[in-house]
C-alpha cells in the first residue's frame, strides 16, 4: 500500500513508537490520526495540522474510540491503516500480581485492540465507497508475545493474546478486505522500557520500530505464516 495520502490511526500515538511511526508516516505523505490519553505530550512536536489529527481518548472505553474514529472519517474521508500501539506493562513476581493489575494490563492491550479494530471495521461497513480498498491493521505485540519474560508474565499473556487475534482474524475478516499483521518489536528505548528496565539497555529505538512498520504497510516486509514479523530480523 502506497501511504501517500491515506489515512492511518495510531493508537498510543503521542510518545515512543507511535510518535515515532506518526512521525514517519507523515514524513512519507499519509494523513495520521494520533489517539493517546496523553495528547499534551505532542504540542510541541510542530506537526502538519493538515496531515494530522490529534484526538485525545482511551481505548478502553467504545464511546471515545467510536467518536474519534468519526472525527478521522470527517477530516480524512476514511481510514485506511488502523495501528494497535497503545499498551501498557508491570514487572513484578506473578504471585504479587493482583486482579487489578491483570485486568488493567488486559483492559488496555487486549480489550483496547477488541475495540479499535470492531469500531474500525464497523466504518468501513459504512463507508461503502471505501469497501472494496484493501484495509490493513497491524497490532503492535512484542517479542515476550512470543517467549514470556520472567516478572512479565501477564504483560506476555496480552501480547500472546494479541498475536493470536491477528491470527484469528485475518482469516475471518477476508471478505471485509481487511489483512492483519502483529509486528512483534524486542525491547525498545521507550520511557515503559526505561522505568521497567532502569539498568538496561534497549535493542531497538523508537525510529527503527517505526520503520518496520512502514514496510510493512508499503510491503517491503512480509510477516511470516504466523502472521508475525520478528523486528529483530529486520533491524540488524
Amino acid at each position: 500500500m502506497d501511504v501517500k495520502d491515506k489515512t492511518i490511526f495510531i493508537t498510543g500515538g503521542a510518545d515512543g513508537i507511535g510518535l515515532a511511526t506518526a512521525k514517519k508516516l507523515l514524513f512519507e505523505g499519509a494523513n495520521v490520526v494520533i489517539y493517546s490519553l496523553d495528547v499534551d505530550k505532542v504540542k510541541n512536536e510542530n506537526l502538519d495540522s493538515d496531515k494530522v489529527l490529534i484526538l485525545k481518548g482511551n481505548v478502553r472505553f467504545r464511546n471515545q474510540v467510536k467518536k474519534a474514529m468519526k472525527k478521522a472519517i470527517k477530516k480524512f474521508g476514511s481510514v485506511d491503516v488502523l495501528i494497535n500501539n497503545a499498551g501498557v506493562a508491570k514487572r513484578e513476581n506473578f504471585l504479587e500480581t493482583d486482579n487489578n493489575d491483570w485486568d488493567f494490563i488486559f483492559d488496555v492491550n487486549v480489550k483496547g485492540v477488541f475495540i479499535c479494530t470492531q469500531e474500525f471495521i464497523k466504518n468501513q461497513q459504512l463507508t461503502t465507497n471505501d469497501q472494496q480498498q484493501n484495509k490493513l491493521i497491524i497490532n503492535i505485540a512484542s517479542g515476550v508475545g512470543i517467549y514470556g519474560s520472567a516478572g512479565l508474565a501477564v504483560y506476555s499473556a496480552s501480547k500472546a493474546a494479541v498475536i493470536n487475534i491477528s491470527q484469528s482474524l485475518n482469516d475471518e475478516l477476508k471478505d471485509e478486505n481487511v489483512k492483519l499483521v502483529a509486528v512483534c518489536p524486542g525491547s525498545t528505548d521507550t520511557k515503559m522500557y526505561q522505568e521497567l528496565f532502569p539498568s538496561k539497555s534497549a535493542h531497538h529505538t523508537p525510529e527503527q520500530v517505526a520503520e518496520v512498520i512502514y514496510k510493512t504497510i508499503i510491503g517491503e516486509i512480509k510477516p511470516d505464516d504466523r502472521l508475525i514479523i520478528d523486528v529483530f530480523q529486520h533491524t540488524r
